[in-house]
C-alpha cells in the first residue's frame, strides 16, 4: 500500500467514524485544535483504527504524530513491517 492509498483510507475513516467535513479536511489540516476539532477519546479511535489496518501500533507515541493526516500516513510508512 503506497503513500496515497494509506491517505486515502486514513481520510475516508475520518469522515466516516469521526464524523469530519471532507469539504474541510485536507491532508495537511490540523485534527486537533480549532479547524476539527479532535479530542483524546478520537485519538484512542485513530490509534485502534490505525492498529487493525496497518498493523502498525501508535500507543504512547508523541502527539506531533497525530497532527494531520500527513503526519500519521509518515508514521505508518516509517513503522510497517
Amino acid at each position: 500500500m503506497n503513500n496515497e492509498e494509506v491517505k486515502s483510507k486514513l481520510k475516508s475513516f475520518f469522515m466516516s467514524d469521526l464524523g469530519v467535513d471532507g469539504d474541510v479536511l485536507q491532508y495537511d489540516t490540523a485534527l486537533f485544535g480549532d479547524e476539527i476539532g479532535l479530542d483524546s477519546v478520537d485519538s484512542l479511535e485513530i490509534i485502534s483504527f490505525v492498529d487493525s489496518t496497518f498493523g502498525v501500533s501508535m500507543t504512547g507515541v508523541a502527539k506531533e504524530n497525530f497532527q494531520s493526516i500527513d503526519t500519521i500516513a509518515a508514521y505508518i510508512e516509517a513503522h510497517k513491517a
